[in-house]
């Protein structure tokens, strides 16, 4: 029970007496018990519909195994309520290993643009400077890669919100909105250009991959009936099982989510034919990769309360790991809008099944709340039945005393 359920319970023995304060005891139980049964039974719901999803996007025949090289890591983020940037993280920088990795705080987004400040704030950039109030929402990119009217070429310091002419630009992007400016380093750039930066469409993949997921139940029974027909060896693949991470979270709703992401240049060879070109030729394409190929699954596995906490420092760990093995196993999505009018564009990082597992157990945690939540809240109203039947006992013997104390003194 709550410090104000306490408090008013005190009140009500103060002023009403013992038997009214039993009662509101015995309704603030009951609201509890109601409160939480109703949490448990959403994230059920919530849960059961997430694994559902899972089984259906990760259908075996939907994928094909190929090599990816990681070009480019990091971790993005996103205010769940806003949908917008994260606050609290210092100024981006370009990262100096190899392949480079975008740490959290400097709040990169693939192929490896951070936050460098807000409007009317100085951006330290060598490179091309975006201007927009986000660059990524948790699930999607929101400025598309030919956007070119809010974007401005720097070799140093640059006043944010400002034209290449250095006047503040004559239309407002986003007005009644905080804008930020995002550094794409000229690193960067050119890791872009030298592997075909024309193919890489991350908010029309993202867009698709969202959209294939959210409907990839329409077609999991003609894939399934494919499954024998499309087997694969995978034994030997850098996808191995993955820790038991949970997509629910039972803790109070928490802000930020965390993406882990990576610029892969995908092989396109035999094991990977979309039905054009030569089978067996060296072509390759750029794409943005997350685990489960779509970057909602991942936003939704990693919260935290705000900057510096929570998953944090686990998903990052995934996109350093990515970083340190970049040659490794791959799979690409071959059907739907992200295989088949936008192909490499779903790359997943992890063996497909990998995300049913994580949904599964995120599933028996909530099932797991539930019980144990209206275990202790029929506790809590039995235990205050107890008193209530005392002091009804009380109150009513007091009451039929005097009657029995005169038919005892009667001659």
């Amino acid at each position: 029970m709550s410090l104000v359920s306490l408090l008013l319970t005190l009140c009500w023995m103060a002023v009403f007496g013992e038997v009214f304060s039993i009662v509101l005891m015995v309704l603030l139980c009951g609201n509890l018990q109601l409160a939480l049964v109703s949490g448990a039974i959403f994230g059920i719901y919530s849960a059961g519909t997430f694994l559902q999803k899972a089984k259906a996007w990760e259908v075996r025949p939907a994928w094909r195994q190929t090599q990816c090289e990681v070009l480019v890591a990091g971790v993005s983020c996103a205010d769940t309520e806003t949908r917008s940037t994260c606050g609290g993280y210092r100024l981006g920088s370009m990262p100096s290993g190899s392949p480079p990795v975008f740490l959290t705080e400097e709040i990169a987004v693939c192929p490896g643009t951070y936050w460098c400040g807000k409007e009317q704030e100085m951006c330290t950039c060598n490179g091309e400077i975006t201007y927009a109030p986000e660059l990524f929402d948790g699930e999607i990119y929101t400025v598309p890669e030919a956007e070119r009217a809010y974007k401005v070429v720097s070799n140093g310091t640059w006043r944010c919100g400002t034209d290449q002419s250095g006047q503040p630009f004559a239309v407002d992007p986003a007005p009644w909105h905080i804008k930020h400016c995002w550094c794409t380093p000229a690193e960067i750039l050119g890791i872009v250009k030298k592997h075909g930066g024309q193919s890489l469409h991350k908010k029309e993949c993202s867009e698709a991959a969202n959209f294939d997921f959210e409907n990839s139940q329409l077609s999991q029974r003609r894939l399934q009936s494919e499954e024998g027909e499309e087997e694969q060896d995978e034994e030997g693949g850098e996808g191995g099982e993955a820790p038991e991470r949970l997509l629910h979270s039972s803790r109070r709703r928490r802000t930020y989510s965390y993406t882990p992401w990576a610029l892969v240049s995908v092989s396109k060879n035999e094991d990977l034919d979309f039905g054009y070109g030569d089978g067996g030729s060296a072509s390759k394409h750029l794409s943005c990769a997350y685990e489960y190929g779509i970057p909602a699954a991942s936003s939704a596995n990693y919260r935290s309360d705000g900057s510096y906490s929570g998953d944090v420092w686990i998903a990052e760990g995934v996109a350093q790991e990515w970083g340190n093995h970049s040659s490794r196993t791959c799979w690409v999505r071959t059907t739907g809008e992200a295989g088949e009018r936008l192909q490499t564009c779903a790359v997943a990082l992890e063996k497909p099944g990998t995300l049913q597992a994580v949904a599964e157990e995120s599933q028996s945690v909530v099932w797991k709340v539930f019980w144990w939540g209206l275990g202790i809240s029929l506790g809590l109203t039995a235990c205050s039945f107890v008193p209530l039947r005392r002091v009804f006992r009380q109150t009513f013997g007091r009451n039929s005393s005097p009657d029995a104390q005169s038919l005892t003194r009667s001659p």
